[in-house]
Protein backbone atom coordinates (compact mmCIF):
# COMPACT_ATOMS: atom_id res chain seq x y z
CA UNK A 1 0.00 0.00 0.00
CA UNK A 2 1.50 3.42 -0.61
CA UNK A 3 -0.57 5.82 0.38
CA UNK A 4 -2.23 5.49 4.16
CA UNK A 5 -6.34 4.71 3.98
CA UNK A 6 -7.15 6.87 6.87
CA UNK A 7 -5.59 10.02 4.35
CA UNK A 8 -7.20 9.02 1.39
CA UNK A 9 -11.11 8.00 0.24
CA UNK A 10 -10.97 4.38 -0.91
CA UNK A 11 -12.24 5.74 -4.51
CA UNK A 12 -8.51 7.68 -4.31
CA UNK A 13 -6.45 4.93 -3.08
CA UNK A 14 -8.04 2.47 -5.92
CA UNK A 15 -7.08 4.78 -8.61
CA UNK A 16 -3.89 5.58 -7.30
CA UNK A 17 -2.64 2.27 -5.98
CA UNK A 18 -1.18 1.02 -9.47
CA UNK A 19 1.71 3.28 -8.39
CA UNK A 20 4.85 1.11 -8.74
CA UNK A 21 7.58 1.15 -5.83
CA UNK A 22 10.12 3.92 -7.20
CA UNK A 23 12.08 3.03 -4.79
CA UNK A 24 16.24 2.78 -6.21
CA UNK A 25 18.39 -0.07 -4.97
CA UNK A 26 21.01 2.42 -5.05
CA UNK A 27 22.08 6.26 -5.17
CA UNK A 28 24.25 7.60 -7.67
CA UNK A 29 26.98 7.57 -6.12
CA UNK A 30 27.61 3.65 -5.68
CA UNK A 31 31.22 4.41 -3.79
CA UNK A 32 30.07 5.71 -1.15
CA UNK A 33 28.91 3.13 1.17
CA UNK A 34 27.47 5.61 4.01
CA UNK A 35 25.50 7.00 1.38
CA UNK A 36 23.99 3.86 0.41
CA UNK A 37 23.36 2.66 4.19
CA UNK A 38 21.49 5.86 4.69
CA UNK A 39 19.30 5.08 0.98
CA UNK A 40 18.63 1.04 2.25
CA UNK A 41 17.80 2.46 6.26
CA UNK A 42 15.23 4.92 4.23
CA UNK A 43 13.73 2.19 2.56
CA UNK A 44 13.81 -0.23 5.61
CA UNK A 45 12.11 2.61 7.42
CA UNK A 46 9.49 3.60 4.70
CA UNK A 47 8.63 -0.39 4.02
CA UNK A 48 7.60 -0.35 7.91
CA UNK A 49 5.33 2.73 7.62
CA UNK A 50 7.72 4.66 9.56
CA UNK A 51 7.68 8.05 7.69
CA UNK A 52 9.54 10.52 10.20
CA UNK A 53 12.54 8.34 10.35
CA UNK A 54 12.54 7.67 6.39
CA UNK A 55 12.49 11.60 5.91
CA UNK A 56 14.98 11.86 8.06
CA UNK A 57 17.31 9.61 6.41
CA UNK A 58 16.70 10.81 2.83
CA UNK A 59 17.23 14.47 3.83
CA UNK A 60 20.63 13.51 5.09
CA UNK A 61 21.71 11.04 2.20
CA UNK A 62 20.34 14.13 0.04
CA UNK A 63 23.10 16.28 2.01
CA UNK A 64 25.85 14.11 0.52
CA UNK A 65 24.34 13.31 -2.64
CA UNK A 66 22.77 16.57 -3.92
CA UNK A 67 22.13 16.15 -7.69
CA UNK A 68 20.71 12.31 -6.98
CA UNK A 69 17.41 12.50 -8.57
CA UNK A 70 16.33 9.70 -7.21
CA UNK A 71 16.84 10.39 -3.62
CA UNK A 72 14.75 13.57 -4.31
CA UNK A 73 12.02 11.49 -6.30
CA UNK A 74 12.00 8.88 -3.11
CA UNK A 75 11.95 11.75 -0.47
CA UNK A 76 8.95 13.39 -2.56
CA UNK A 77 7.32 9.49 -2.68
CA UNK A 78 8.01 9.35 1.26
CA UNK A 79 6.10 12.84 1.59
CA UNK A 80 3.41 11.98 -0.43
CA UNK A 81 3.08 8.67 1.48
CA UNK A 82 2.36 10.28 4.53
CA UNK A 83 -0.19 12.51 3.43
CA UNK A 84 1.78 15.79 3.27
CA UNK A 85 1.14 16.04 -1.09
CA UNK A 86 2.17 19.73 -0.55
CA UNK A 87 5.30 19.12 1.01
CA UNK A 88 5.63 16.47 -1.67
CA UNK A 89 5.13 18.47 -4.59
CA UNK A 90 7.30 21.19 -2.95
CA UNK A 91 10.18 18.49 -3.27
CA UNK A 92 9.48 16.88 -7.01
CA UNK A 93 8.88 19.88 -8.61
CA UNK A 94 12.48 21.11 -9.12
CA UNK A 95 12.88 17.84 -10.39
CA UNK A 96 10.58 17.23 -12.89
CA UNK A 97 11.35 20.32 -14.28
CA UNK A 98 15.26 19.48 -14.43
CA UNK A 99 17.05 17.33 -17.76
CA UNK A 100 17.65 14.63 -15.21
CA UNK A 101 13.97 13.40 -14.10
CA UNK A 102 13.42 9.64 -15.25
CA UNK A 103 9.85 8.19 -15.81
CA UNK A 104 9.47 7.44 -11.92
CA UNK A 105 9.85 10.93 -11.48
CA UNK A 106 6.87 12.03 -13.73
CA UNK A 107 4.65 8.81 -12.78
CA UNK A 108 5.35 10.67 -8.65
CA UNK A 109 4.24 14.15 -9.71
CA UNK A 110 1.44 13.02 -11.72
CA UNK A 111 0.26 11.21 -8.86
CA UNK A 112 1.39 14.31 -6.78
CA UNK A 113 -0.58 16.48 -8.98
CA UNK A 114 -3.66 14.39 -8.92
CA UNK A 115 -4.11 14.24 -5.25
CA UNK A 116 -4.08 17.52 -4.67
CA UNK A 117 -7.00 17.84 -7.10
CA UNK A 118 -4.95 19.34 -9.78
CA UNK A 119 -5.67 16.86 -12.74
CA UNK A 120 -4.77 19.17 -15.45
CA UNK A 121 -1.72 19.83 -14.37
CA UNK A 122 -1.08 15.64 -13.85
CA UNK A 123 -2.13 15.66 -17.56
CA UNK A 124 0.46 17.95 -18.30
CA UNK A 125 3.49 16.61 -16.28
CA UNK A 126 2.69 12.75 -18.17
CA UNK A 127 2.18 14.62 -21.43
CA UNK A 128 6.38 16.04 -21.06
CA UNK A 129 6.86 12.72 -19.32
CA UNK A 130 5.90 10.91 -22.23
CA UNK A 131 7.36 13.07 -24.78
CA UNK A 132 10.68 12.39 -23.14
CA UNK A 133 10.08 9.10 -22.75
CA UNK A 134 7.78 7.39 -26.08
CA UNK A 135 8.08 3.88 -24.55
CA UNK A 136 7.18 3.89 -21.82
CA UNK A 137 4.32 1.73 -20.39
CA UNK A 138 4.69 2.67 -16.86
CA UNK A 139 3.85 6.57 -17.94
CA UNK A 140 0.54 5.44 -20.41
CA UNK A 141 -0.59 3.45 -17.24
CA UNK A 142 -0.13 6.41 -15.12
CA UNK A 143 -1.68 8.32 -17.88
CA UNK A 144 -4.62 6.10 -18.54
CA UNK A 145 -5.79 6.37 -14.12
CA UNK A 146 -6.15 10.02 -14.47
CA UNK A 147 -8.29 9.63 -17.10
CA UNK A 148 -10.17 7.14 -15.36
CA UNK A 149 -10.26 9.37 -12.16
CA UNK A 150 -12.20 11.77 -14.73
CA UNK A 151 -14.59 8.66 -15.41
CA UNK A 152 -13.59 8.90 -19.28
CA UNK A 153 -12.94 5.35 -19.47
CA UNK A 154 -12.62 5.89 -23.50
CA UNK A 155 -9.14 7.92 -22.96
CA UNK A 156 -8.10 5.92 -19.94
CA UNK A 157 -8.34 2.41 -22.49
CA UNK A 158 -6.86 4.17 -25.46
CA UNK A 159 -3.62 5.28 -22.60
CA UNK A 160 -3.25 1.59 -21.63
CA UNK A 161 -3.50 0.20 -24.84
CA UNK A 162 -1.13 2.42 -26.22
CA UNK A 163 1.37 1.79 -23.55
CA UNK A 164 0.82 -2.24 -24.65
CA UNK A 165 1.92 -0.90 -28.19
CA UNK A 166 5.05 1.14 -26.95
CA UNK A 167 6.04 -1.28 -24.11
CA UNK A 168 4.23 -4.87 -24.25
CA UNK A 169 6.18 -6.29 -21.43
CA UNK A 170 4.81 -4.16 -18.82
CA UNK A 171 2.37 -5.73 -16.85
CA UNK A 172 -0.15 -2.72 -15.33
CA UNK A 173 -1.67 -1.88 -19.03
CA UNK A 174 -3.00 -5.64 -19.37
CA UNK A 175 -4.46 -5.28 -16.34
CA UNK A 176 -6.39 -1.84 -16.50
CA UNK A 177 -7.40 -3.04 -20.38
CA UNK A 178 -8.59 -5.93 -19.10
CA UNK A 179 -11.21 -4.57 -16.58
CA UNK A 180 -12.62 -2.18 -18.79
CA UNK A 181 -12.79 -4.03 -21.39
CA UNK A 182 -14.76 -6.81 -18.91
CA UNK A 183 -16.91 -3.71 -18.31
CA UNK A 184 -17.53 -3.23 -21.64
CA UNK A 185 -18.81 -6.65 -22.30
CA UNK A 186 -16.13 -7.56 -24.34
CA UNK A 187 -15.35 -11.34 -23.26
CA UNK A 188 -12.80 -11.37 -25.96
CA UNK A 189 -9.83 -8.94 -25.31
CA UNK A 190 -10.96 -8.94 -21.10
CA UNK A 191 -9.47 -12.68 -21.38
CA UNK A 192 -6.87 -12.00 -23.34
CA UNK A 193 -5.26 -9.43 -21.61
CA UNK A 194 -6.77 -10.76 -18.27
CA UNK A 195 -4.21 -14.01 -19.05
CA UNK A 196 -1.55 -12.20 -20.14
CA UNK A 197 -1.27 -9.88 -16.91
CA UNK A 198 -1.89 -13.33 -14.64
CA UNK A 199 1.53 -14.49 -16.50
CA UNK A 200 3.14 -11.03 -16.31
CA UNK A 201 2.00 -10.37 -12.22
CA UNK A 202 1.43 -14.21 -10.97
CA UNK A 203 1.73 -13.81 -7.20
CA UNK A 204 0.02 -10.64 -6.68
CA UNK A 205 -3.13 -10.03 -4.98
CA UNK A 206 -4.76 -8.91 -8.33
CA UNK A 207 -3.72 -12.07 -10.30
CA UNK A 208 -6.19 -13.93 -7.99
CA UNK A 209 -8.94 -11.14 -8.88
CA UNK A 210 -8.03 -11.13 -12.43
CA UNK A 211 -8.01 -14.80 -12.83
CA UNK A 212 -11.85 -14.79 -11.15
CA UNK A 213 -12.99 -12.22 -13.84
CA UNK A 214 -11.53 -14.73 -16.44
CA UNK A 215 -14.16 -17.40 -15.29
CA UNK A 216 -16.83 -14.13 -15.60
CA UNK A 217 -15.64 -13.21 -18.72
CA UNK A 218 -16.35 -16.68 -20.09
CA UNK A 219 -20.00 -17.22 -19.16
CA UNK A 220 -20.13 -13.46 -20.59
CA UNK A 221 -18.39 -14.87 -23.97
CA UNK A 222 -20.94 -17.72 -24.19
CA UNK A 223 -24.30 -15.52 -23.08
CA UNK A 224 -25.76 -13.74 -25.82
CA UNK A 225 -25.91 -9.65 -24.99
CA UNK A 226 -29.30 -8.01 -25.31
CA UNK A 227 -28.18 -6.87 -28.89
CA UNK A 228 -26.63 -10.19 -30.37
CA UNK A 229 -28.73 -11.84 -33.05
CA UNK A 230 -28.50 -15.50 -34.42
CA UNK A 231 -26.52 -16.31 -37.30
CA UNK A 232 -28.39 -15.94 -40.32
CA UNK A 233 -30.29 -18.90 -41.95
CA UNK A 234 -28.15 -20.52 -45.22
CA UNK A 235 -29.31 -23.88 -45.91
CA UNK A 236 -26.27 -26.24 -46.77
CA UNK A 237 -24.22 -23.44 -45.32
CA UNK A 238 -21.67 -24.56 -42.41
CA UNK A 239 -19.03 -21.59 -42.86
CA UNK A 240 -17.69 -19.48 -39.76
CA UNK A 241 -17.54 -16.30 -41.96
CA UNK A 242 -14.40 -15.81 -39.79
CA UNK A 243 -12.19 -13.88 -41.91
CA UNK A 244 -8.42 -14.48 -41.75
CA UNK A 245 -7.82 -10.95 -40.82
CA UNK A 246 -10.98 -10.73 -38.20
CA UNK A 247 -8.88 -12.16 -34.58
CA UNK A 248 -11.93 -11.02 -32.14
CA UNK A 249 -14.00 -12.79 -35.19
CA UNK A 250 -12.04 -15.98 -35.57
CA UNK A 251 -11.34 -16.45 -31.55
CA UNK A 252 -15.37 -16.36 -31.50
CA UNK A 253 -15.94 -18.76 -34.31
CA UNK A 254 -13.57 -21.29 -32.63
CA UNK A 255 -14.69 -20.76 -28.97
CA UNK A 256 -18.46 -21.27 -30.37
CA UNK A 257 -17.66 -24.29 -32.42
CA UNK A 258 -16.18 -25.90 -29.52
CA UNK A 259 -18.73 -24.96 -26.60
CA UNK A 260 -20.06 -28.27 -26.27
CA UNK A 261 -17.07 -29.09 -23.88
CA UNK A 262 -18.97 -26.73 -21.54
CA UNK A 263 -22.47 -28.38 -22.37
CA UNK A 264 -22.59 -29.13 -18.82
CA UNK A 265 -21.62 -26.26 -16.78
CA UNK A 266 -18.33 -24.03 -16.86
CA UNK A 267 -16.03 -25.43 -14.30
CA UNK A 268 -11.79 -26.01 -14.49
CA UNK A 269 -11.79 -29.22 -16.21
CA UNK A 270 -14.49 -28.42 -19.10
CA UNK A 271 -12.62 -25.14 -19.38
CA UNK A 272 -9.49 -27.04 -19.96
CA UNK A 273 -11.25 -29.82 -22.68
CA UNK A 274 -12.15 -25.81 -24.31
CA UNK A 275 -9.08 -24.24 -24.32
CA UNK A 276 -7.29 -27.19 -25.38
CA UNK A 277 -9.81 -27.82 -28.40
CA UNK A 278 -9.26 -23.88 -29.23
CA UNK A 279 -5.52 -24.02 -29.45
CA UNK A 280 -5.73 -27.18 -31.79
CA UNK A 281 -7.81 -25.74 -33.80
CA UNK A 282 -5.71 -21.82 -33.65
CA UNK A 283 -2.46 -23.55 -33.88
CA UNK A 284 -3.66 -25.56 -36.92
CA UNK A 285 -5.59 -22.94 -39.19
CA UNK A 286 -4.60 -19.33 -38.31
CA UNK A 287 -1.24 -19.03 -36.36
CA UNK A 288 0.64 -18.40 -39.26
CA UNK A 289 -1.66 -15.29 -40.38
CA UNK A 290 -2.51 -14.03 -36.58
CA UNK A 291 0.43 -14.96 -34.53
CA UNK A 292 0.16 -14.35 -31.35
CA UNK A 293 2.77 -14.84 -28.26
CA UNK A 294 -0.15 -16.17 -25.71
CA UNK A 295 -1.43 -18.79 -27.73
CA UNK A 296 2.39 -19.71 -29.34
CA UNK A 297 3.31 -19.48 -25.09
CA UNK A 298 -0.21 -22.10 -24.27
CA UNK A 299 0.89 -24.32 -27.21
CA UNK A 300 4.66 -24.61 -26.03
CA UNK A 301 2.76 -26.18 -22.83
CA UNK A 302 0.76 -28.25 -24.99
CA UNK A 303 3.44 -29.96 -26.90
CA UNK A 304 6.11 -30.15 -22.87
CA UNK A 305 2.73 -31.67 -21.42
CA UNK A 306 1.98 -28.86 -18.74
CA UNK A 307 -0.97 -27.27 -20.03
CA UNK A 308 -3.35 -29.12 -17.66
CA UNK A 309 -1.76 -28.30 -14.85
CA UNK A 310 -1.19 -24.70 -15.90
CA UNK A 311 -5.19 -24.26 -16.23
CA UNK A 312 -5.36 -25.53 -13.24
CA UNK A 313 -3.13 -23.26 -11.69
CA UNK A 314 -5.28 -20.55 -13.67
CA UNK A 315 -8.38 -21.54 -12.82
CA UNK A 316 -8.68 -24.36 -9.96
CA UNK A 317 -8.26 -22.37 -6.85
CA UNK A 318 -10.93 -19.17 -7.80
CA UNK A 319 -13.01 -21.93 -9.40
CA UNK A 320 -13.13 -24.30 -6.89
CA UNK A 321 -10.78 -24.40 -3.88
CA UNK A 322 -11.46 -27.99 -2.55
CA UNK A 323 -11.75 -29.73 -5.32
CA UNK A 324 -8.26 -27.46 -6.64
CA UNK A 325 -6.74 -28.80 -3.94
CA UNK A 326 -7.71 -32.89 -3.94
CA UNK A 327 -6.24 -31.95 -7.59
CA UNK A 328 -2.91 -30.90 -6.63
CA UNK A 329 -2.65 -34.31 -4.08
CA UNK A 330 -3.44 -36.26 -6.60
CA UNK A 331 -1.43 -34.89 -9.32
CA UNK A 332 1.44 -33.68 -7.20
CA UNK A 333 3.99 -33.86 -9.26
CA UNK A 334 2.34 -32.77 -12.40
CA UNK A 335 2.05 -29.30 -10.69
CA UNK A 336 5.93 -29.37 -9.62
CA UNK A 337 6.72 -30.22 -13.50
CA UNK A 338 4.63 -26.50 -14.65
CA UNK A 339 6.18 -24.56 -11.47
CA UNK A 340 9.30 -25.56 -12.76
CA UNK A 341 8.38 -24.99 -16.42
CA UNK A 342 6.73 -21.49 -15.62
CA UNK A 343 10.41 -20.39 -13.51
CA UNK A 344 12.25 -21.32 -16.98
CA UNK A 345 9.68 -20.70 -19.55
CA UNK A 346 8.34 -16.50 -18.96
CA UNK A 347 5.63 -15.30 -21.08
CA UNK A 348 7.20 -12.41 -24.09
CA UNK A 349 4.67 -10.19 -25.55
CA UNK A 350 5.05 -8.67 -28.40
CA UNK A 351 4.39 -6.06 -30.58
CA UNK A 352 3.37 -7.99 -33.34
CA UNK A 353 0.36 -9.37 -31.00
CA UNK A 354 -3.09 -8.85 -32.64
CA UNK A 355 -4.80 -5.66 -30.99
CA UNK A 356 -8.19 -5.05 -30.45
CA UNK A 357 -10.62 -3.05 -32.63
CA UNK A 358 -11.70 -0.77 -30.19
Amino acid sequence: MFYTLSKMSKKSFLLLASLVSILTVQAQDNSNPDLLRMQESARAYLNRADYANAIMMYNQAIRQAPSDVSLRRDLAYTYFLSGDAKKAKEIIDPVVASSSADEQTFQVASAIENTLGNTGKAKRVLKDGLSKFPNSGLLYNSQGNVFLRDKDNKSALEAYRKGIVAEPSYHMNYYNASKIYFQNDDAVWALLYGEIYVNLEPTSMRASEIKKMMIDAYRKLFSPGKDDELPKFKAGNTSTGASLQDFDGVFKSLMTQNASAISDGLNTENLIMLRTRFMLAYMRNYSINLPFTLFSYQDKMLHDGVYDAYNQWLFGAVENAQEFSLWIKTNSKSYSDFERWRTSNLLQPANYDPKPSK
